[in-house]
């Protein structure tokens, strides 16, 4: 009986073919396209994770604040005010904190922060990060001669669902990391107090660079991808694109602008 012989290839142990420099780098450029594609969409996703997680945390502020305008016959919270040699503070951060199940700040000490007061987009993840319009939580320092505006009423707030109560606040180092307690009078003005509104990219960053002395330390921050995260003073939340939010905004007599009181 015949057999045929096996044509099959011969193997030669110990050689494999190699990948040539051009094969290499086609790799090498497709690795880098997927990569130029998809970080980008990663850091998206992560962003808009933050954005969700900070706009939880307002909507938690909001409706704390609801609950305390009814338990103080409809007053708004103080915003700020600080006794003679600054001894002792009262901000609204702390003054609506039984509302949203927390113990006593230690503001000497940084301790026991709440988590719902800090922006997860923030630079300063330590710190506090949210501001309050000066508007409707009045403001008092008996070290700068005594001045002092009531928080509002409730009832004085007439639009009260188009009316910025809260939102992301520029931090300040010199502050150890703080943001503002109030927003001063208008924010989007490039110097703070005085100044004109902010017109162009440049400046829009400048308003919003968290690190090195803050240009304006009592503006509105637009940390998540060009927009605001806000508070309105009916307790619900949303987000704002940078530029699209109205002087009218920050003001509570309805169309009429009201007068600049500081």
């Amino acid at each position: 009986m015949n057999y045929s012989r096996s044509t099959t290839r011969a193997f030669t142990p110990g050689i494999r073919r190699a990948f040539t420099l051009i094969e290499l780098l086609v790799v090498i450029a497709i690795i880098a396209t997927l990569a130029a594609i998809l970080f980008p969409v990663f850091a998206s996703a992560r962003e808009k994770a933050r954005q969700t997680t900070c706009l939880s945390n307002l909507k938690q502020i909001g409706s704390a604040t609801m609950m305390y305008v009814q338990d103080y016959d409809e007053g708004m919270p103080i915003g700020y005010y600080a006794t003679a040699g600054y001894t002792s503070e009262v901000i609204w951060h702390f003054v609506i904190s039984p509302y949203m199940g927390e113990g006593k700040f230690d503001n000497d000490n940084q301790t026991n922060r709440p988590a719902v007061r800090t922006c997860p987009s923030s630079i300063e993840r330590e710190a506090l990060s949210y501001s309050m319009n000066q508007r409707i939580g009045g403001n008092g320092d008996a070290n700068d001669g005594g001045w002092y505006f009531e928080p509002l009423a409730q009832a004085a707030i007439v639009r009260p669902a188009e009316t910025i109560l809260y939102g992301d606040g520029t931090q300040n180092p010199a502050w150890r990391g703080n943001c503002g307690s109030l927003y001063q009078w208008t924010p989007g003005l490039t110097e703070g107090r005085t100044g004109t509104p902010a017109a162009t990219d440049t400046e829009w960053v400048r308003l919003d660079n968290d690190k090195g002395v803050a240009p304006a330390p009592f503006q509105v921050r637009y940390r998540h991808s060009g927009g605001a995260n806000l508070a309105y003073a009916d307790g619900h939340a949303k987000w704002a694109k940078r530029g699209n939010i109205k002087p009218l905004a920050w003001q509570v007599g309805g169309d009429r602008e009201d007068a600049a009181i500081r």
